[in-house]
């Protein structure tokens, strides 16, 4: 799963070679002199983590389970982190980790303390939606951290990319992953840890992807419509993109891969769902589609419905452009972390289909070297 060998530039080149490449480069100011902070398509990027630095659990949705948040502490420690939290971390207000107020409160202090470097949301459920217009976006948006989580955790992702334009994690989270009994799944914490902790751009000018996404046994990935795209990846939980619609968090899928997953709902309710996006403009304005896990989505036994592939069939068959199902990111313990924000390539015409990464999803540290 390394990133690909890097293609090098010729040394010796033509006069009139040399004076075309000056001319580029002087017109876009894209590639020779590319901020590597910022993404092609103008997603700010967290600086990358490595150890010593400061993790902030927050609970903004369901209320967390603190044995799990005991385990992740202990785990990020071991590998040389420091975790902090509020001492009412496991707070309960009905389903919700404390009142609006609180689990905003809570939020809002650590994307803007300047002494966290990443905000890992323990777990999604149920609430984020109801504390986002409480966010004071300006008080921090220039200074992006690594974000975390899913589920949920999709609303939050979507008020951050809208609001502050960051890049963020579509990915496991300390109750469902590095709290979980066995930890994550070893593919799931490959590109978890991968994505967070390295610099993974190429040299300048080279348009090879820096990681392409592996094909997993257990996870065939299948062609559901043919074509070759490429965009920012987007996207999350498939209820929480729907109900999102019409507010100011509304997904922008206009040139971007988009991605879906779900839990628990019936397939009249996926119907609806993809119903409501397509009657937005969604899948026309996209450039792909990587549908993920819809785990426990079957229908009822004995119940007439349709099946779910019966139902990307119907929707995406005939989009005219890439679209593939089974990635395995979602409510599954091998949930493969997606950077957000970050251009992506979809290939569905390859055996198997590909998804690449074409940018690094963090930015070097002040302390780096100059990339060569």
């Amino acid at each position: 799963m390394n990133p690909l060998r890097r293609r090098r530039t010729p040394r010796a080149r033509s006069a009139a070679a040399c004076a075309a490449l000056l001319l580029a480069c002087t017109a876009t100011l894209a590639g020779c002199a590319k901020d590597p902070r910022v993404t092609d398509a103008g997603y700010h990027k967290p600086t990358k983590l490595r150890p010593g630095d400061t993790i902030a659990f927050v609970a903004p949705a369901a209320a967390v389970r603190m044995n799990h948040v005991a385990i992740a502490k202990q785990r990020l420690e071991e590998r040389g982190y420091k975790v902090v939290f509020a001492d009412d971390l496991g707070r309960r207000f009905g389903y919700l980790a404390g009142t609006d107020e609180r689990r905003a409160e809570e939020l809002q202090a650590a994307l803007a303390d300047p002494a966290v470097d990443a905000v890992f949301p323990v777990t999604g459920g149920f609430g984020v939606t109801r504390l986002l217009h409480r966010l004071d976006f300006d008080a921090f948006k220039d200074h992006p951290k690594v974000v975390i989580g899913f589920s949920d955790i999709t609303a939050l992702h979507l008020a951050l990319h809208k609001k502050a334009k960051w890049v963020t994690f579509h990915s496991p989270n300390p109750q469902w992953g590095l709290g979980g009994d066995d930890g994550m799944q070893p593919d799931a914490e490959q590109y978890f840890w991968t994505f967070i902790e390295n610099d993974l751009r190429q040299n300048e000018g080279v348009t090879a992807p820096v990681l392409v996404y592996a094909p997993l046994e257990a996870y065939p990935v299948r062609t559901v419509s043919p074509g070759d795209a490429s965009g920012p990846l987007i996207g999350g939980n498939l209820t929480l993109i729907a109900s999102t619609l019409g507010t100011p968090y509304e997904v922008d899928t206009k040139g971007k891969v988009l991605f879906l997953e779900d839990i628990d709902e019936a397939p009249y309710r996926i119907d609806r769902y993809f119903a409501q996006l397509r009657d937005a403009g969604k899948f026309d304005d996209c450039a792909a589609v990587v549908l993920g896990q819809f785990t426990d989505c079957e229908p009822e036994e004995g119940k007439e419905s349709f099946t779910l592939d019966e139902l990307f069939e119907q929707y995406f068959a005939d989009l005219g452009k890439p679209v593939i199902a089974n990635f395995p990111a979602g409510h599954v313990k091998t949930n493969l972390t997606l950077p957000l924000g970050v251009p992506a390539r979809l290939d569905a015409d390859a055996d198997p289909p590909t998804l690449q990464l074409l940018e690094s999803p963090t930015a070097p540290r002040a302390s780096d070297p100059p990339h060569e």
